[in-house]
């Protein structure tokens, strides 16, 4: 597994993890809005992963990787959810 499928799979875990710990503190005003804005930025990190897969596996040419790249950022920073905060490594 290389890492771009690793950080792929890392994505994966974390939304499933935030969506069931989401479950777990129904009613914490506080905790329920920071696990949503992190499963956002799990999900729009996850798209931009997924486009990325798409053009290493030969299934979009460069200059549509390019434009499609291009067209969710701009839809992204339009909704404000670009920029991503930092991760601590």
């Amino acid at each position: 597994m290389n890492a771009h499928d690793r950080l792929l799979q890392r994505v994966a875990v974390e939304q499933d993890d935030v969506l069931a710990t989401l479950q777990l503190v129904r009613g914490d005003d506080a905790l329920e809005g920071h696990l949503f804005d992190q499963l956002v930025d799990l999900l729009v990190e996850g798209m931009f992963l997924e486009l990325r897969q798409k053009y290493v596996r030969g299934d979009i040419g460069r200059s549509d990787y390019l434009l499609e790249m291009s067209t969710l950022a701009s839809l992204c920073r339009s909704a404000g959810l670009l920029p991503l905060p930092g991760r601590d490594a």
